[in-house]
């Protein structure tokens, strides 16, 4: 009973105390109706959810362009509405039922502006011509000219200065067809006797000179000193080389898309190759070539962002064998000798 009587009295010391003012917020979050995620590696997602109260949804593609919006229950139980979109091009733009709206004074005077406007344009355009630039007129459009301005007619002095020079040209330009039908082809000059001796002597000393040091052959001494028998020089060996000859390829191919994808190849008389990339950052080729021996030697290769990058090939490199052997039954083991203090 004593218990009871406990209890009943801490009920009412606390029903007093927590009495006071309200605060209207809930004490317990929304239950999450539904929700949903998901992205890859293109940068590409979509999420969302539901509550009773508030809802969202956003995605985003490969272009860049992000589409979203939500609701909610304002704290005057209102549903508000707001949609947007974002893309490289427009940018932000946003439709909502809680954007501010303008005040009565400030929609009344947008409304006499916009009046105003109208009417001065109404204005402008009735006292503006009408003008109109056809890309074919008709003939019965165009205006016909009936009297043509009369030319301008020159002075008398003009007119005799003209016939002057006009005489004057004429009988220059009769002058000299002439002389031209007259014109002989020019004669070569003639070397005076003098200066035709003058080169007969020159080139007679000239042509001796050239004889006589053809005639003169100098042979160099031996020196006397030398006993040695004389030893032919050892021959030179040359190389006849080949001029390259390109090769064209048989076939070859080339693709890339907007995300770093590619793969290419070609084939050729004496070699080829491959080589292909994925969006993962996997590459993946190989090639294989004729040696100067006449051999076929391939190569394969992989590279990935975790285990870097893989070859295998023909023509690696590879170490010698090395052949261990034991100790001989003969050989003699000697004790470790104790160092002295």
């Amino acid at each position: 009973m004593e218990l009871l009587r406990l209890f009943i009295a801490l009920l009412s010391i606390w029903g007093v105390s927590s009495s006071g003012v309200t605060i209207g917020i809930t004490p317990y979050s929304l239950p999450i109706y539904s929700q949903y995620h998901a992205q890859d590696i293109l940068g590409q997602y979509a999420y969302g959810y539901a509550t009773p109260t508030s809802t969202k949804s956003e995605t985003k593609s490969a272009d860049g362009v992000t589409v979203g919006g939500y609701s909610y229950l304002d704290s005057f139980g209102i549903l508000q509405t707001v949609r947007y979109f974002a893309d490289p091009i427009h940018g932000f733009r946003v439709a909502a039922t809680n954007l501010p709206q303008d005040l009565p004074d400030v929609a009344l005077a947008k409304a006499q502006h916009l009046a105003e406007f109208q009417a001065t344009q109404s204005e402008r355009a009735a006292i503006a011509a009408h003008y109109t630039n056809p890309i074919v007129v008709p003939v019965s459009q165009v205006k016909k000219i009936e009297l043509l301005p009369t030319p301008v007619q020159d002075l008398p002095e003009v007119v005799k200065a003209r016939a002057e020079h006009l005489a004057k040209f004429q009988a220059t330009q009769a002058e000299h067809a002439a002389l031209a039908a007259h014109s002989a082809t020019p004669v070569p000059v003639q070397d005076l006797p003098e200066v035709a001796r003058a080169k007969a002597e020159h080139l007679a000393t000239f042509e001796a000179i050239k004889a006589r040091d053809a005639s003169q052959v100098v042979v160099s001494p031996l020196p006397a000193h030398i006993s040695a028998p004389v030893v032919a020089p050892a021959a030179i060996p040359y190389y006849s080389y080949v001029p390259a000859i390109p090769l064209l390829p048989s076939s070859q191919y080339h693709a890339q898309d907007g995300i770093g994808q590619y793969s290419y190849g070609y084939v050729g008389p004496l070699s080829s190759k491959s080589e292909a990339k994925t969006a993962d950052g996997i590459t993946r080729g190989g090639y294989s070539y004729l040696d100067a021996r006449g051999e076929i030697q391939t190569v394969s290769y992989i590279s990935d962002p975790v285990n870097g990058f893989r070859v295998a090939a023909t023509n690696l490199p590879v170490a010698p064998e090395v052949l261990l052997k034991g100790p001989s039954a003969s050989a003699k083991i000697v004790a470790p000798v104790a160092p002295t203090i």
